[in-house]
């Protein structure tokens, strides 16, 4: 009909001719509730309901959701989002009659002649269409029973509730069992304004709330090796739904993943274990600190931030409210000597930058009135004169020390100054712009002028073993510049900034460089207040270009931390920066190299050419790294068999120990053996050997497994018994095999994106089979299966019927912390595939033992 219909003129009936079917019954309705219809004056009308209060309202929402679900282009829904992110029992919509409304009307009159009759006969036959392609999937089952509620058809909301008991458990992922449990609440309460309140459908959907939430509770030793700050809001509501319902599997379960979950799981499970009660707020607290004290190489501050990411995504409020969650860190970070504190300053900005600017704003006001109550205002009886006797002494015996350099790390020494130095201001360094014109000052320490570093100080690049070597021309600030607690909190808070001290200042011009104002309440700045953080109309110059900013790093942090602080700002969006590491230097990490290749694809050829070097390095020096803890656990795979026939090389070894009866001593004292029955190596041929088909994942939930695959599977190419092929998959099959031999090519042709079909990734690996009794087939997967279920068992049940050996991997990471839909691997397990979570080596000892 869009075809046919041209312009905003077509036909109609000639007046008074009968007319019958769902056009007419829309009309009449439109013009009993006041809205847009053919004859209205106005065509387009913007409205607000609220049906559970107002009768005409309810009238209006269930006509437009009855409209929208048969397809009829009349009404739009806008998004409504009550007070501080909560649900809103209102809605929005966006009326309109339009020449393609009355051309669908009559289109979908044959599904019934009213709303009610065609919206029912449209979901009944998307129903039937779910059960045709064998689904319904658990995504579809959610979706029918919100839309047949909100429609207002109660019959098929009932059935749909039935289908929602049975499918959900064992086929949804925790995302989707907590939207199930949050529509089972508005039917239980009567908010959804369709059905209304029922007691019998209440106590229905009770029980159904049941069933979801203890598969939910299951979900939770799936969340082990997440990474997305979106499973800590999960496990936060999971744990205000289940702390009744959950008893002790849940508690149990939260303490696994606080202990050894991924960095972000730790710290969203220590935080929830608190707000349930399960752990008191001091001991969060003490391991809170423990956490900043252990931030000393690269590792640890990217765990210091996941960690406090988790804490702070999943309970934010918590430091305001519980002193002694707060104490240990307040006077952790007051402690700490200046260089200490630098080092670990971009990794606490990431990790507190979770939180809005406001509730940043919130909690720096709290942190000031802590550290204004600590601050002593009283004598306590001693006299002025004494303590001022006792201060000069102290002073004098610092200088003293300082001299020696005897002072602690907390309190870095530095040699006296030159006498001409002495009487001299900072160097302040005018930096040109390409215009030749100033752009912003930068005050440095005498260290860009050569002095050398006192140990522990910044500025230095981690060596491997975890010691420090100096670096060139680092950030040193003068004997009496310090910053004070209150500076600190500022820097790691990116709040206030204009109360900074000079010395602060350079710092947070570079940290705001990467972390700006903000995201989410306060995010515009405090335009009046005192309290304003300085992002709104400020005149702070900013970086000219990347490298700049690049050479501030450098010299305020060492070029250790300037890579980190690089590689954070690469993942969160800006890929000019990569053009900064050198790829001789930068230290190799798997999330690096993600964060490379996730913008590979996007950036022209004359960029990528010049990163091509980076992920090169990168690539060959993580696939050396595994190859040689690889290589062992396949020693039995590697090395060919023993013979007596002679073919191939011989076996030394074997055959000294076969012929020791003939050993005999020679005049010259010596042994000698005489190798009666020398032992052969047999020939390794590829044919008629094993074959391992890799089919992993490359949906956008499981990047880091991606990587770990294609780097295993290049290292496992290398094996001679061994014929390694690699299938990527999301809703379509892609067949890398040809480039497995070369990992490098292997990771630029990855795709990562899009959806999970597992069983499209198995029936390409079925293809593939030769010799069933002799192939090996691992998937790696998060398993939340986005097709119906039974195509997936389907395909395992069909290779495990045919010998082959099939292995579900739920994780494939250097720790092997998993992160997979626990319900839908049970039931893989049940078809015959196990299901474990593996690192590369554990995966390696696997495939050793079946072909040894």
């Amino acid at each position: 009909m869009e075809q046919v219909l041209v312009g905003t003129r077509s036909g109609r009936p000639a007046p008074g001719a009968p007319r019958s079917g769902l056009a007419p019954a829309v009309e009449d309705e439109l013009t009993a509730l006041g809205l847009p219809g053919p004859g209205s004056a106005t065509s387009t009308r913007e409205l607000r309901l609220d049906p559970l209060r107002s009768d005409l309202d309810r009238a209006r929402d269930l006509l437009l959701r009855r409209l929208t679900v048969c397809g009829v282009p009349y009404a739009e829904a806008r998004d409504a989002v009550g007070a501080g992110g909560a649900e809103t029992l209102t809605t929005r919509w966006e009326a309109r009659w339009t020449p393609a409304t009355e051309a669908m009307l009559s289109a979908v009159g044959v599904h019934g002649v009213t709303p009610a009759q065609a919206a029912e006969g449209v979901l009944r036959e998307r129903w039937r269409a779910e059960r045709d392609e064998g689904g319904p999937t658990a995504a579809q089952t959610l979706d029918g029973l919100r839309q047949a509620a909100e429609c207002g058809l109660p019959d098929l909301a009932d059935a749909r509730l039935a289908e929602t008991a049975d499918v959900l458990p064992g086929a949804a992922t925790l995302p989707e069992l907590l939207s199930g449990l949050g529509l089972l609440d508005r039917l239980r309460a009567g908010h959804v304004p369709g059905l209304g309140a029922d007691a019998d459908r209440a106590l229905r959907a009770t029980a159904v709330a049941e069933l979801l939430t203890a598969a939910a509770v299951r979900q939770v030793d799936g969340l082990s090796g997440a990474e997305d700050p979106a499973d800590a809001h999960a496990l936060l509501e999971l744990a205000h739904r289940a702390d009744v319902l959950g008893g002790v599997r849940l508690t149990d379960a939260l303490a696994r993943l606080a202990h050894e979950g991924s960095p972000l799981m730790r710290g969203a499970a220590g935080a929830v274990r608190v707000l349930l009660g399960h752990e008191d707020p001091d001991v969060l607290g003490e391991r809170v600190a423990s956490w900043v004290d252990a931030a000393r190489d690269r590792a640890s501050r990217s765990a210091l931030t996941a960690r406090l990411t988790g804490l702070l995504t999943a309970a934010g409020p918590l430091l305001e409210s519980a002193a002694p969650a707060l104490d240990p860190l307040l006077h952790r970070v007051s402690e700490l000597g200046d260089r200490e504190f630098l080092d670990r300053l971009p990794a606490l900005r990431g990790g507190f930058d979770t939180l809005s600017p406001a509730a940043r704003d919130r909690l720096l006001s709290v942190v000031e009135e802590r550290l204004d109550a600590d601050r002593p205002g009283e004598t306590g009886g001693v006299d002025p004169a004494a303590l001022t006797l006792w201060t000069r002494a102290d002073l004098m015996a610092r200088a003293t020390l300082g001299g020696l350099r005897l002072l602690p790390p907390a309190l870095p020494a530095r040699p006296p100054r030159d006498p001409v130095e002495a009487h001299q201001p900072h160097i302040t360094r005018h930096e040109l712009s390409k215009t030749g014109e100033p752009n912003r000052t930068r005050t440095t320490g005498p260290s860009e002028a050569g002095e050398p570093h006192a140990p522990g100080e910044a500025g230095r690049d981690d060596r491997p073993d975890g010691t420090a070597k100096p670096a060139v021309g680092p950030f040193l600030m003068a004997e009496d510049d310090h910053l004070t607690p209150s500076d600190r909190w500022r820097l790691l808070l990116g709040r206030r900034t204009e109360r900074l001290s000079p010395a602060a200042t350079a710092p947070a011009t570079a940290l705001d460089e990467l972390y700006g104002s903000g995201r989410g309440e306060g995010s515009r700045g405090d335009l009046t207040g005192p309290g304003r953080s300085g992002f709104g109309g400020g005149r702070e110059p900013s970086y000219p270009s990347a490298r700049e900013w690049s050479e501030d790093l450098a010299a305020l942090f060492g070029p250790g931390i300037r890579e980190e602080v690089l590689a954070a700002a690469a993942a969160s969006g800006r890929p000019d920066v990569l053009a900064e590491l050198d790829a001789e230097s930068v230290r190799p990490s798997v999330d690096l190299l993600r964060t490379v290749l996730r913008h590979a694809g996007g950036l022209p050829e004359a960029r990528l050419a010049a990163l091509r070097p980076l992920v090169r390095r990168l690539v060959e020096a993580l696939t050396r790294e595994l190859a040689t803890r690889l290589r062992p656990a396949l020693h039995g795979g590697v090395v060919p068999r023993p013979s007596r026939r002679p073919g191939g090389g011989l076996d030394l070894p074997r055959t000294l120990r076969a012929n020791l009866a003939s050993a005999h001593r020679g005049p010259d004292g010596g042994v000698r053996v005489v190798p009666e029955h020398p032992v052969f190596r047999t020939r390794a041929r590829r044919s008629a050997d094993w074959r391992l088909i890799l089919v992993t994942d490359v949906s956008g939930s499981i990047e880091a497994s991606t990587v770990w695959a294609a780097l295993t599977a290049s290292v496992l190419a290398g094996v001679p018994t061994l014929s390694t092929h690699f299938l990527a998959f999301s809703t379509e099959v892609l067949d890398l095999t040809d480039h497995v031999d070369d990992p490098l090519s292997l990771l630029l042709e990855v795709s990562v994106g899009g959806g999970t079909h597992i069983a499209a990734g198995l029936r390409h690996a079925r293809e593939l089979v030769t010799v069933p009794s002799r192939t090996l087939v691992v998937v790696v997967s998060d398993f939340e299966e986005g097709y119906p279920l039974g195509g997936l068992l389907a395909e395992v049940r069909a290779l495990v019927g045919a010998g082959c050996q099939v292995l579900g991997c739920a994780s494939l990471d250097d720790a092997g912390r998993p992160r997979y839909a626990t319900g839908v691997a049970g039931q893989l397990v049940a078809a015959g595939m196990p299901v474990a979570a593996l690192s590369p080596l554990e995966l390696a000892r696997w495939v050793g033992e079946k072909i040894a």
